[in-house]
This record gives C-alpha cells, structure tokens and sequence, in this order.
C-alpha cells in the first residue's frame, strides 16, 4: 500500500507539471523526475494495486487536456465605414478606420479523440494533431473608441462618425483571419504536440519505475497535420 501511495504521489506531480506548461508559454517542456525514498520491505502488490499502476487512457485524455498553449497576438482591424443609404447618406462618404487590439488563443489536442491500447507492454497513443481550440479571446481592455483611427471628414461632408457596433464588426471580421493565420502556423502547432507526447511520455515511465513494467510507447496521428 505504502508503494501505491508513492506511486499515486508521483502522478500527481505529473499533472502539476502539466498545468505549469499551460502558464508558462516561453519556456520548453521539462521532464520532472521526483526523488521518492525507496521503501524496505514492501508487501507483495495486489492486482488491483497492479492495475492502478497501469496506465489509463482517461489520464492520457487529461494530459492532452492540460498541455495547451496559450498565444498572445496582437492585430489590427481594418474596415470602412460606409455611408448611409438613402436620403441619410446624402452629403456622406465611405470612411476607412483602423483599431488595434490584443487578444490569446489556445492550441492543443483535442482530448475527446485520443485513444490509447496496451498490447504485450506496447503501448500505442492515437492523437489528432494540434488545432485552435475554440476561438480566439479578445482583451475588451485593449481598445475603446478612442482607439480608433480614421480618415478626416472634409468639412463640407456630412459626419460620418464610427460607432462602437462599427468596432465590434471590425474586430470579428479580422479575427476570423486571425483564426486561420494561427492554424496555418506549423511551428505553434508542431510545439503544442511536442508538449502533450512528452508529458504522455512522462507520465507513462513514471509509473513504468514504480511497477517495474517496461513499456514502449509508440504514437499515432489519426489526421493530416493542419495548414
């Protein structure tokens, strides 16, 4: 029992680590490995003791779950501002304006399509490869109406003025480029992988010390690459 305690200590410092990936986007992953006392006289280990030493794919899924990327990107929406129609727009003309703004995404695995099958200590990780999970988050702080520029109204035109809706437009309109830019981009992608194989991995030879099991790990990617 004492042993399966060490072991369940173990993974959870797995997951901690994995969280710390999330948070820290600059550095490349590390693998943790714990100094744990090694216990004298250790009973015999039960099959059920066995079996939590064995890996499980719902910890796999969680592992792919936590090792995400968080990117910080900053744009710019550009858009014009057309007149208005009808008698409303008489005296107006189109006016082009500019916004910056700040924004993060994710990237990872998608968790719900990994699999994972033990065959005669061969174990065989089936991952998608990263993508964009869910859409981008826009910092509402990184940009009011002052922030817009655009184009001076001559004098003898009727105003034309940028609203807020103008703005919210604008911004939606650009991060469905964003969106693309970011899933094109093969080395944001290719990091986000590294770091889910490599806590998978972790994960997988910790319990592998502690069960004295030897497994090899093999991994498979169920899709093409995006981009």
């Amino acid at each position: 029992m004492k042993r399966l305690i060490a072991v369940i200590l173990t993974f959870a410092l797995c997951l901690g680590f994995c969280c710390s990936c999330k948070k820290d986007k600059d550095t490349d992953t590390e693998v943790v490995d714990s100094d744990i006392e090694e216990i004298e006289d250790t009973p015999e280990l039960t099959p059920e003791m066995l079996a939590a030493m064995e890996p499980q794919e719902i910890q796999i899924k969680n592992i792919c779950q936590l090792a995400t990327l968080e990117v910080y990107f900053h744009n710019v929406a550009k858009a014009v501002k057309p007149k208005a129609s009808g008698i409303m727009g008489w005296g107006q003309v189109d006016r082009r304006f500019w916004i910056e703004y700040s924004g993060t995404a994710t990237i990872g695995i998608d968790m719900n399509r990994v699999t994972m099958s033990i065959e005669d200590n061969v174990i065989t990780v089936r991952i998608p490869h990263a993508q964009l999970i869910g859409n981008v988050n826009v910092d509402s702080s990184s940009y009011d109406i002052n922030s817009v520029v655009s184009e001076t109204e001559d004098w003898y035109n009727r105003p034309n003025d940028i609203t807020a809706e103008d703005i919210t437009a604008a911004i939606r309109d650009a991060n469905a480029y964003t969106e693309l830019s970011l899933q094109d981009n093969v080395s944001l992608m290719s990091n986000a992988e590294h770091r889910a194989t490599v806590l998978i991995r972790n994960y997988i030879e910790q319990l592998s010390k502690y069960s004295n099991v030897e497994y090899t790990i093999n991994f498979e990617y169920i899709d093409e690459p995006q981009g």
